[in-house]
C-alpha cells in the first residue's frame, strides 16, 4: 500500500535527523509529488550509494538513466550499446518496467552484490560435510544479496542408523534450525537473507516437517513448503495409504501412513500460521521447459515463483500493466497494445542483457555456470489489479477472467516470439535442442507461428515467463502486487505527531480516481474497486490457474481468508487448486498471525487505559537478560514482566567508563519510569533507534549504532511483534519473526502478500 498524502514528520533531534530517519531530499520528495512512502523506499533502497554509503542519486531519472546505461553495456558495440540505453530508459520510464530489487540496487555497483534476486541448490548429499558445505555456499550468496531455496530431501530421516557416536539419526528436520539460522545471521544492508526450505511429500520426516515451525522459537528465518504429488493426492480423494520412503546406498526407510492424516496437519499448519505451503511438484515438472541436457528443475526460491535447476538463478523483472491502460476510469479505457507489446518485448532483452552483465557478479562459479547454460529469465507482469480497475473490470468475474486469459495468452506469444528472435540475433542458450524443446508440453500450447521460429531460428531463453511478488518494486511504481488485487482501498496510519492522530492513506489508484471523477471518498467508488477480502477464496484460485497456463515457471500469490474460515474450506481451496492445474499454493488467514495489516472487520482486543500511578512493584518479577557486543564493553539488558508486560528495565555497560555506564543505566532507570506510567514500548524503541554516535559495531546481524541505538534493538529483540505481550519472553530469548507490527517503524501497517511481508507505512520487506 502507497502512501498519496503528505505525512507528518517527527521532530528533528539536535543533530538535524528525524528520530533515527535518513532525512529525504526535497528534490527526492518532489519527485514522488509528496509521496513520502515511495520516495523513501526509492531513496533508502535502490538510490546509488558512494564508497562511504551515502546516496548520490536524488531523483528516479537519475536510477532509470544509471540502470538503462549499464545493462545495454553487454550490446556489441558503441552504437547498439546507445541505442538499447536509450530504448531502456524508455522501458523503466514512469515504471512501464520494474527490474528486480537487485538489479535497481546492483547496476553501477562497485561493492560485491549480484543483480540476482535469489538462487536454488540442493544439499548435494546424506552427509554432515554436504550441509555445511552448504551453508558455506549459502553465507555466501546472502553476502552478495541473494536469496535462496533449497531442499532436504536427500538427507536420512530421524531415527534411520548413522555411523557415528550418534547411533541414530537425528533426521533431516532437525538441520532445519542451522540452516535457518545462517539465514539470519548473514546481513544485507539493514535486511536478512531470504531461505525456502522444502521435503518431499514421500519423505518418512514429513509430518515432522509440517510441524516444525508450530513451535514459534524454530526456523524462524526461512519459509517451508511440501512438494506435493500426484499420487499423494489421488491418496488424499480416495483416502487411501500412501508410503514414505527413503533410500540411498546407506540406508533404507518405508513406512505407510494414511493420507489424510499427512493432508489435514499440512491444512492445519496453513490455516493456523501460513506455513507449510504446498509445490504441486509433479504439475511443475510436467509443464517446465527445461526438463532435459542437465536442467531439469530440483526446487524453487524463496518466494517460490521461480522453480530451478541446482545453482539457478531469479532474473526479474516485471511489466507494469498498469501503464499500458488509454482513457482510465472511462467508457472509452482501452489497452495500448502497441506500446504494450514494445515493452514486453524490451523487457526479454533487458533481462538477458541482465545475465550477461552479471557473469562475474556471481557469489559461486556454478552460479555462473546454470544461469548462462540455460539462459533462465523471469519475465513478469505487475499492476494487474489496477489495470482491471483502470478499464473498469471486476476483478472476481466470470467475463474478467475470460479476458484475462486472453490477455496473458497474447503477452505469453510476444515474449517468446522476441526471445526466439534474440536466439537468432546472438544465438540460442547453450543446452538448447530444438526438438526437446518443442516436445515440452508449455511450448507444445505456442502460437504455431511462434514455434516456428524458435525451430528455424533457436531460443535465446530456456524459460522466459514468471510472477514473483514485487514486493518494495510494486510500492515504488505506486501499483497493486503482482497479479494480486488491490489489497485495501486505504489504511489508517497514526500520525507522528504529538496529538497522535490518525488518518486514512488511500491506494494511489483511489486517489487518481477522485481525482477523475470529483468523488470524495471511498463510499462513492463504484462496485469494480473489490479489494482481497472481497473476493471469494475460489475466484482467487481459478484467476491463479488461468494465468498459471501462459507461465511457463511458477507464481507468486497469497489467497487472503477471512478470519473465520474452517479448516475445511481451506482444504478445499488447496484441492481446487490442484486440479485446476495451479502449480502452488498459498493461502493466508487474516489474524492468523498477529499484528498484519488488518481490515476494520477483525475484532480487536480493546483495553482499559492503565491508571497513571497504579504501578506496585511485585517482589518477584520474571525477567531475561540479553547481550550485545560494542567497541565499549557488553551492554547487559534485563527486562522484567509484570502480567505479561514489560515494566523494568536495567541497562549494564561493561568494560567501560564510569559516565558512560552511568548513562546507559540512567536510561534504563528512565524506561523503567515511563512504562510503569502507561507508557508503551513500542514508543521507546522508536525514539532511541537510529540515534548515532562515535562508533558503529555489528553483533550477529544487528548493526549497533550507539548505546542508545543497542538499548533499543534488544528491547525489540525481546519484544518484536508483541511476542512478549502475548505469550511472555521467547524461551531463547530471540526475536520472533511472526510479521505483527513492522520491525522498522513499529507501525501496524504490515500486508502479507504474495508469501512475503511488507510495511505499507516505511517500506519494509521481508522477502526481497
Amino acid at each position: 500500500m502507497t502512501s498519496i498524502v503528505e505525512q507528518p514528520r517527527d521532530s528533528p533531534d539536535a543533530g538535524g535527523q528525524t528520530r533515527g530517519e535518513v532525512r529525504l531530499p526535497p528534490e527526492t520528495l518532489a519527485a514522488f509529488g509528496g509521496d513520502e512512502l515511495r520516495a523513501r523506499v526509492f531513496y533508502e533502497k535502490y538510490a546509488l550509494r558512494d564508497a562511504e554509503g551515502r546516496q548520490v542519486e536524488k531523483r528516479p531519472e537519475d536510477m532509470w538513466r544509471r540502470v538503462a546505461r549499464e545493462l545495454a553495456s553487454p550490446e556489441k558495440d558503441d552504437e547498439k550499446r546507445k541505442e538499447w540505453a536509450s530504448k531502456f530508459y524508455w522501458l523503466l520510464e514512469d515504471y512501464r518496467f520494474v527490474p528486480g530489487g537487485r538489479i535497481l540496487f546492483g547496476a553501477g555497483q562497485t561493492r560485491k552484490s549480484t543483480l540476482l534476486n535469489c538462487y536454488f541448490f540442493k544439499i548435494k548429499e546424506d552427509s554432515i560435510e554436504a550441509i555445511f558445505d552448504w551453508c558455506k555456499e549459502a553465507a555466501r550468496t546472502y553476502s552478495f544479496g541473494g536469496g535462496v531455496g533449497t531442499d532436504i530431501s536427500v538427507l536420512r530421516p530421524r531415527g534411520a542408523p548413522v555411523n557415528n557416536s550418534a547411533i541414530y539419526s537425528s533426521g533431516a528436520v532437525s538441520f532445519m534450525e542451522l540452516l535457518s539460522t545462517t539465514t539470519g545471521t548473514i546481513g544485507q544492508a539493514g535486511r536478512r537473507g531470504a531461505l525456502m526450505i522444502t521435503i518431499r511429500v514421500d519423505h518418512p520426516d514429513v509430518m515432522d516437517f509440517i510441524g516444525v515451525k508450530r513451535d514459534l522459537r524454530k526456523v524462524n528465518y526461512a519459509n517451508i513448503s511440501v512438494k506435493i504429488s500426484d499420487d499423494f493426492m489421488t491418496a488424499v480423494e480416495t483416502d487411501a495409504d500412501f508410503l514414505l520412503h527413503f533410500k540411498n546406498e546407506k540406508v533404507e526407510v518405508n513406512r505407510t501412513v494414511r493420507a489424510r492424516d499427512v493432508w489435514k496437519s499440512l491444512v492445519k499448519g496453513a490455516w493456523q500460521s501460513a506455513e507449510p505451503g504446498v509445490l504441486f511438484w509433479d504439475t511443475i515438472k510436467r509443464e517446465s521447459t527445461t526438463e532435459y541436457n542437465g536442467m531439469e528443475v530440483e526446487g524453487v526460491n524463496p518466494c517460490s515463483e521461480q522453480t530451478l535447476e541446482s545453482y539457478g538463478c531469479c532474473c526479474l523483472g516485471s511489466v507494469n500493466l498498469s501503464a499500458f491502460v488509454k482513457d482510465p476510469f472511462t467508457e472509452r479505457a482501452s489497452i495500448d497494445w502497441d506500446a504494450l507489446t514494445r515493452a514486453a518485448q524490451f523487457g526479454v532483452r533487458f533481462l538477458d542483457n541482465v545475465l550477461s552483465y552479471n557473469a562475474e557478479r556471481h557469489p559461486l562459479p556454478q552460479q555462473k555456470d546454470a544461469s548462462l547454460h540455460s539462459r533462465r529469465i523471469g519475465v513478469g507482469i505487475t499492476g494487474l489489479g489496477d489495470m482491471l480497475i483502470k478499464l473498469g473490470l471486476k476483478y472476481d468475474d466470470d467475463s474478467t477472467i475470460e479476458f484475462v486469459d486472453h490477455l496473458f495468452e497474447r503477452i505469453k506469444n510476444v515474449f517468446y516470439d522476441y526471445s526466439a528472435e534474440l536466439g537468432k540475433e546472438k544465438g540460442s542458450f547453450p543446452a538448447f535442442d530444438a526438438e526437446k524443446h518443442l516436445a515440452q508440453p508449455f511450448i507444445s500450447r505456442l502460437d504455431e507461428g511462434v514455434k516456428a521460429k524458435i525451430r528455424a531460428q533457436g531460443m535465446r531463453n530456456a524459460a522466459v515467463t514468471t510472477i514473483p511478488p514485487v514486493g518494495s518494486g510494486s510500492i515504488l511504481a505506486g501499483t497493486s502486487s503482482g497479479v494480486e488485487p488491490v489489497f485495501a482501498l486505504f489504511y489508517t496510519r497514526r500520525s507522528k505527531s504529538l496529538s497522535e492522530g490518525e488518518f486514512k492513506v488511500f491506494h494511489p489508484l483511489v486517489r487518481q480516481y477522485m481525482t477523475a471523477t470529483g468523488a470524495r471518498d471511498e463510499a462513492e467508488l463504484p462496485s469494480y474497486f473489490v479489494t482481497a477480502h472481497q473476493i471469494k477464496p475460489e475466484m482467487r484460485v481459478k484467476m491463479q490457474a488461468t494465468i498459471q497456463k501462459h507461465i511457463d515457471t511458477a507464481i507468486s500469490s497469497t489467497v487472503n481468508l477471512p478470519e473465520d474460515i474452517t479448516p475445511e474450506e481451506v482444504e478445499r481451496i488447496y484441492l481446487l487448486a490442484w486440479r485446476m492445474g495451479c502449480k502452488g499454493i498459498t493461502v493466508y488467514r487474516e489474524g492468523s498471525r498477529e499484528g498484519i495489516l488488518e481490515t476494520e472487520k477483525v475484532s480487536k482486543k480493546v483495553e482499559a487505559p492503565r491508571p497513571v500511578s497504579s504501578f506496585e512493584r511485585p517482589k518477584v518479577m520474571e525477567g531475561r537478560t540479553l547481550k550485545l557486543k560494542l567497541p565499549q564493553g557488553s551492554i547487559y539488558l534485563t527486562a522484567n514482566l509484570v502480567e505479561g508486560e514489560i515494566r523494568e528495565v536495567f541497562v549494564t555497560l561493561g568494560k567501560s567508563g564510569a559516565d558512560e555506564n552511568a548513562d546507559a543505566a540512567a536510561l534504563g532507570r528512565l524506561i523503567s519510569l515511563y512504562l510503569q506510567h502507561g507508557g508503551d514500548i513500542k514508543n521507546v524503541i522508536g525514539t532511541l533507534k537510529g540515534i548515532k554516535g562515535k562508533y558503529v559495531s555489528w553483533d550477529e546481524g544487528t548493526q549497533l549504532q550507539s548505546i542508545p541505538d543497542a538499548i533499543a534493538k534488544a528491547l525489540e529483540i525481546l519484544t518484536l511483534n508483541h511476542v512478549v505481550k502475548e505469550s511472555g519472553f521467547p524461551k531463547d530469548g530471540s526475536a520472533k519473526q511472526l510479521g505483527g507490527t513492522c520491525p522498522d517503524c513499529h507501525e501496524s501497517t504490515l500486508v502479507f502478500e504474495n508469501g512475503c511481508y511488507h510495511c505499507g507505512s516505511c517500506g519494509y520487506s521481508k522477502c526481497e
